[in-house]
């Protein structure tokens, strides 16, 4: 078995694990590890340009879905090929892992990483004006990335309520704005409340947003809410169990790339980004994901 290189998060809003607790938890499965404990991007890109070799090395992200989505962006930006990534929940949110039914308790979630099982996944990249990042859940346009803005903002004590309780807090005053859209034989131009382009499945705490996106089709699953703000209230309570996709104002296309013209704030895998406009690409079986 390769050795784990184990990226664990000090920034989490999840768990407060501590590095004898992890070191614990590999060490009972016979795991072969290296720890480390980051607090910075500088601090994550420091480990992985040093054990960048993935011929002796697979990578482990300790926390949710930001945790792995910076340790994501450490290895394709250092340009480590087809790296194998695993997580273990550890964050406010651990939706990634839902999507292959991975348990959400970490004493649990610990005995996958001794498989040989990997699924080749698809990653998504999105471009502003000044810069660019991976992603490898969902990405948000509109509503729910102003809402996750918010969210950032809320006291450590509430972090396990953030998302819920930012939704709430930014309902009261959000509407629809125009929006426009393009990809291959597709333009959109008109009022839409959110836009979400999805890359796997579940998002916000246990969401079903997305209930055919598939991680190896080379797409995402893009989703134009051309709602109202009442209606929006309804469909995002069907969406927490994948049954806003029937509705007639919930516009659903595939594409492998798109353009979005608009200055709303972008949130990816559950926190701020930038602002629009964003061109998203997807590169296809970028990692390697153990199962």
């Amino acid at each position: 078995m390769k050795k784990y290189v184990v990226i664990h998060n000090l920034n989490s809003r999840g768990k407060n694990l501590s590095q004898e607790y992890i070191e614990y938890l590999f060490k009972s499965k016979n795991i072969p590890f290296i720890y480390f404990s980051t607090s910075t991007i500088d601090d994550l890109n420091n480990v992985i340009a040093k054990y960048s070799d993935n011929n002796k090395y697979q990578y482990c992200a300790i926390g949710g879905d930001g945790s792995l989505n910076s340790l994501i962006n450490a290895l394709l930006t250092n340009k480590v090929l087809k790296p194998e990534v695993a997580c273990l929940p550890a964050g406010s949110g651990s939706d990634f892992i839902r999507t292959f039914a991975l348990p959400q308790n970490i004493e649990e979630a610990v005995n996958h990483l001794i498989t040989d099982s990997y699924y080749d996944v698809d990653v998504g990249r999105v471009e502003v004006e000044n810069k660019s990042k991976y992603f490898i859940n969902v990405l948000n346009i509109g509503f729910l990335a102003s809402s996750v803005e918010v969210s950032e903002k809320m006291p450590k004590l509430l972090r396990r309520f953030r998302y819920p309780l930012s939704f709430w807090i930014k309902i009261i005053f959000a509407k629809a704005k125009k929006i426009n859209i393009n990809f291959k034989n597709f333009e959109f131009n008109s009022n839409a409340f959110n836009i979400c382009v999805c890359n796997a499945q579940y998002f916000g705490g246990g969401w079903n947003i997305s209930p055919k996106s598939s991680l190896q089709d080379g797409k995402f699953n893009i989703q134009i809410f051309a709602v109202s703000k009442i209606k929006a209230m309804k469909i995002f309570f069907l969406a927490q169990k994948g049954l806003h996709l029937k509705e007639s104002d919930v516009i659903v296309r595939k594409s492998s790339n798109l353009k979005i013209n608009s200055n709303d704030p972008i949130e990816i895998d559950g926190d701020y980004f930038a602002n629009g406009p964003a061109d998203i690409f997807i590169e296809k079986s970028a990692i390697r994901f153990k199962i």
